[in-house]
């Protein structure tokens, strides 16, 4: 029989195993994450600039998009209202020329003799002439900050209200907004066509003249 020697624990504590080394993610793992981090933060910035662009707009921005389920007016000449050179009135609704502005009904202008003329109601009575025995159809484009319909109207033979009255020289092509009869206007402006024959206040320059007149009346009394 051998010797049997009793075991006696290190005082060491039992052998520990070499600590595992972390894996490594092979590369491409990382570029992933590099490729999908970049595209996120161009998201980012995309979103951002054009959150900017949106505010840095007008705050009378003329233009809104329409609701889906607006119509289009379809109303016989008769039964339709002429507000002033750009806009129409079809029973309870509004509605605006979209892209002209014509000379407010008070306005006057300066024909080529030097005399003072009601360019205003000559406006009214020009779209009046446009519209007359006709059906006039306004397909809705947006909805104006006065709440107001905004329309590119035809009636009858004729394609495009707006562009008639800019054509005609009695409207202008509203600068601010589009630029879309710029050249209807250089036609009138060439041909001296309505307010184009002598000298006029754009209608947005006189209306802006007319509230600081009408402010300065108002302190003065």
């Amino acid at each position: 029989m051998g010797i049997v020697f009793p075991f006696r624990r290190s005082r060491w504590g039992p052998r520990r195993k070499p600590p595992t080394p972390p894996r490594r993610r092979p590369w491409y793992f990382a570029a992933l994450l590099r490729y999908f981090g970049i595209l996120a933060f161009a998201a980012m910035v995309a979103a951002g600039l054009y959150v900017i662009t949106l505010r840095s707009e007008s705050p009378t921005t003329h233009i809104t998009y329409p609701r889906t389920a607006e119509r289009t007016h379809t109303t016989p000449a008769a039964s339709m209202t002429v507000v002033d050179g750009d806009s129409l009135r079809a029973g309870n609704e509004d509605i605006r020329l979209d892209g002209v502005d014509a000379p407010e009904l008070r306005q006057t202008c300066i024909d080529e003799g030097g005399r003072e003329w009601p360019c205003g109601r000559a406006a009214r009575q020009h779209l009046r002439a446009l519209i007359a025995h006709a059906v006039v159809s306004c397909p809705p484009r947006g909805r104006d900050r006065y709440g107001r319909t905004l329309a590119v109207c035809s009636a009858g033979g004729v394609a495009d209200i707006g562009e008639a009255m800019v054509r005609d020289g009695y409207a202008v092509n509203y600068d601010r907004f589009t630029s879309r009869y710029a050249t209807a206007e250089a036609q009138a402006r060439a041909a001296k066509r309505g307010i184009w024959r002598g000298r006029f206040e754009r209608p947005e320059d006189w209306r802006a003249g007319n509230r600081r007149r009408e402010a300065v009346g108002w302190s003065e009394h």
